[in-house]
C-alpha cells in the first residue's frame, strides 16, 4: 500500500470543514420558556386522519365543484318545493301544456285582480272540472285562518275572489264580467271556520310564478314534479347505499375474519350471485313480488306496513333487490381489507385478551376499514338512482301519482316530437346528479387513500 495513504484515518476529519460558528455560552442551555414550547408545538401540530383526508379533498377543484352542484341539486329538491306555488300531484286544469314560463290565461286574469285589488286574492286553480266550479264543499287557507263555503250549483267559466280583511268575504265570479281588474260579483259566499268533513281545499293565487318547467297534458307543473322526483331518486339512492354498506360490510368482515372453509363456502356464494342476470331477476322480483306487497299493505297490520304502503310496493320492491344482489361488491371490498388487517397486532393482542369475534370486528376491522366503506358507499348512490331511474323508465319504479326522475322522463317520451322539454328538464336533473355523485367519489377515493397521500 501506498505510505501517504497509510498515514490517512477512516475517522480523520477536514479541519477546514469543521462548522467555525460554534460560539455557545451559558443562555444556550438554559430550559426553554412556554413561549417557546407553545411555538415549538404549533409548527409540529398533528393533524387527524379525517382533516388531512378534508385538506387533501379541498384541493380537488373537480370534486369541489361537483359537491357544490349536488348541494345546489339537494336544494332544488327539498327547499324548492316550499318556494313555489305548486304540488307534484295537482291537477291545473285551465294550465294543460303549456311551455316553459308560461302561465295560464286564467291564471293572468286571477293575478291581474289580485295586483289590482288590495287586500283581494283570487284562485283559477278550481278541483274537479276544467271549465267550471263544480257544486260541493269547499275550503280556502289564507294568513293562518280557514274560509270553509259550501257551493249548491255549479258555475262555469268562474274565479273566486277572497278579500281578507276585517269581514272577509268570498265572491265568486263570471270571468267575462272582469274587465282591467274590476268585476261584478256573481254570488257572496257565506264563510264558515270548519269545513265540513270531504270538502276539497282550492288554493290562491297569491304571487305572479309562471311555471318555469312548463306543464304536462294533466296540467300538472313539471318543475314541481320534477323537484319531488329529485327527491324520491336521492333519498332511494341513500337508503338503497346504506342497505348495501350494512350487509356487504358485515358479510365481507365475517368471511374475512373466519378464513378457512367458512370464507370459501361464503365467496362461493357471492361468486354465484355475480353469475345471476341481475336485470333479469330485478324484473322478476318486480312482478312477482308486487301484488304480496300490495296485499301486505292494504292489511295494515303493523305501523311499519302503513309507512312502507305510503312509499309504494315499487320502492319497497327496489329496496329488496339491493338488499338480495346489490351488496356483492362492498362485500368483496370488505372482505380483501380485512384479510389484510387481521394479521396486525392489535388485532392479535385482542384475540389474546379474548375478545369475541363479533367485538374485534366492530371495534377493529370495520373501524380501520372506514376510508373504503365510505368510498364505496358514495359511489354505490349513483348506482342506486340509475337502477331506480331504469326501472321506473321500464314502469316498474315507484307509483302513481308519485314521481321520480326515471318516470319522468318515462312519461315525456311519448310526446317527445311535441314537447321535447318535458324529457330535457328531468334528464338533465338525473344526468347532473348522477355525474357530481359520481365525482364527489371519485375525490373521496383519492383523498382517504393514504397511498395517495402528497
Amino acid at each position: 500500500m501506498d505510505g501517504k495513504f497509510a498515514k490517512i484515518s477512516p475517522f480523520q476529519v477536514d479541519p477546514d470543514k469543521i462548522p467555525q460558528n460554534f460560539d455557545l455560552n451559558e443562555e444556550d442551555f438554559m430550559p426553554a420558556e412556554e413561549a417557546e414550547k407553545a411555538s415549538m408545538v404549533e409548527k409540529h401540530k398533528s393533524v387527524s386522519y379525517w382533516k388531512d383526508a378534508w385538506r387533501r379533498f379541498r384541493k380537488n377543484t373537480v370534486s369541489m365543484v361537483a359537491l357544490a352542484i349536488f348541494l345546489v341539486c339537494l336544494l332544488f329538491a327539498f327547499l324548492g318545493p316550499k318556494l313555489i306555488p305548486y304540488s307534484y300531484g295537482d291537477q291545473y286544469r285551465s294550465s294543460q301544456k303549456l311551455g316553459p314560463m308560461e302561465y295560464s290565461e286564467n291564471e293572468q286574469t286571477a293575478l291581474s285582480i289580485a295586483d289590482s285589488c288590495d287586500g283581494f286574492f283570487a284562485t283559477s286553480l278550481q278541483p274537479g272540472s276544467m271549465n267550471a266550479i263544480k257544486k260541493g264543499d269547499y275550503y280556502v287557507q289564507h294568513g293562518g285562518k280557514t274560509y270553509a263555503f259550501t257551493l249548491k250549483k255549479a258555475v262555469e267559466k268562474s274565479i273566486l275572489i277572497l278579500k281578507a280583511d276585517a269581514e272577509p268575504a268570498l265572491f265568486v265570479v263570471k270571468e267575462k264580467d272582469i274587465k282591467d281588474g274590476q268585476y261584478e260579483k256573481i254570488q257572496e259566499l257565506e264563510l264558515t271556520d270548519t269545513p265540513v268533513e270531504g270538502a276539497k281545499e282550492i288554493k290562491l293565487v297569491k304571487t305572479v310564478f309562471p311555471h318555469v318547467f312548463g306543464t304536462d297534458s294533466a296540467g300538472r307543473d313539471i318543475m314541481a314534479r320534477t323537484m319531488y322526483g329529485a327527491r324520491v331518486s336521492i333519498l332511494i339512492g341513500i337508503v338503497a347505499a346504506l342497505i348495501v354498506l350494512v350487509i356487504g360490510s358485515i358479510y365481507g368482515a365475517i368471511s374475512g375474519l373466519a378464513g378457512g372453509a367458512v370464507d370459501f363456502v361464503m365467496m362461493r356464494i357471492v361468486e354465484l350471485i355475480y353469475s345471476i342476470p341481475e336485470v333479469l331477476i330485478v324484473l322478476l322480483l318486480q312482478v312477482v313480488l308486487k301484488d304480496p306487497l300490495q296485499a301486505w299493505f292494504d292489511s295494515g297490520t303493523s305501523a311499519f306496513a302503513q309507512a312502507m304502503g305510503d312509499l309504494g310496493s315499487g320502492i319497497v320492491s327496489i329496496f329488496i333487490t339491493f338488499a338480495l344482489l346489490y351488496w356483492v361488491t362492498m362485500a368483496r371490498i370488505v372482505r380483501g381489507q380485512v384479510l389484510q388487517l387481521k394479521k396486525q397486532e392489535y388485532v392479535t393482542a385482542a384475540t389474546a385478551l379474548g375478545a369475541s369475534n363479533g367485538r374485534i370486528i366492530r371495534r377493529h376491522l370495520l373501524p380501520n376499514c372506514v376510508g373504503a366503506l365510505v368510498i364505496t358507499t358514495c359511489l354505490q348512490i349513483p348506482s342506486a338512482i340509475f337502477l331506480e331511474s331504469f326501472l321506473s323508465f321500464l314502469g316498474l319504479g315507484v307509483s302513481a301519482p308519485m314521481a321520480s326522475l326515471g318516470s319522468l322522463c318515462s312519461d315525456a317520451l311519448e310526446t317527445i316530437s311535441l314537447y321535447p322539454y318535458r324529457l330535457v328538464f328531468p334528464g338533465v336533473i338525473l344526468t347532473v346528479i348522477v355525474l357530481t355523485l359520481n365525482l364527489v367519489g371519485d375525490g373521496l377515493r383519492d383523498a382517504l387513500d393514504p397511498r395517495l397521500k402528497k
